[in-house]
């Protein structure tokens, strides 16, 4: 399967942890250990994603007796391009198809070149209007979550 945008698994596990803490109640506390099973993301891993969320201002931490995680903001104010730039930076523009890891050689470009930077522009903007709260309304065990939680 071919991918437009590679996304590192620990941002792909940012965004599906993001996306279930949008189906809780606003201000909702999620300990670490609920947050790896509802999400089954391995909690050693899942530890160090919740430390790049709060660093980026994407969740709170809780300390004390409620201690947790929690968007610090409304689920519709959370893009999926500012979860992806928070784990993997931002996205890319000037990379060269032919060498993805360098950029295209000062005035030569590849043929792709213009087209591939309009296509990373448009992705970047799609990105930027998809939120917290209509990942969330994907999870598959949704039902299941909620059950967890009463």
């Amino acid at each position: 399967m071919t991918r437009l945008m590679p996304l590192s698994k620990g941002c792909q596990y940012a965004l599906k942890t993001v996306a279930y803490l949008a189906t809780l109640p606003a201000g909702r506390v999620c300990s670490n250990g609920q947050l790896s099973r509802q999400t089954e993301i391995p909690a050693s891993f899942l530890s160090k994603i919740l430390q790049v969320l709060t660093r980026s201002g994407i969740l709170d931490s809780h300390r004390g007796r409620l201690r947790g995680y929690s968007l610090s903001r409304p689920a519709r104010q959370i893009s999926a391009r500012e979860i992806i730039q928070a784990c993997d930076g931002p996205l890319g523009h000037e990379a060269c198809l032919l060498d993805e890891h360098r950029l295209c050689p000062g005035d030569r470009f590849c043929p792709a070149h213009r087209q591939r930077i309009t296509v990373q522009k448009r992705l970047d903007q799609c990105l930027g209007r998809i939120y917290a709260a209509d990942l969330g309304k994907i999870l598959p065990c949704r039902a299941e979550m909620e059950r967890d939680f009463k």
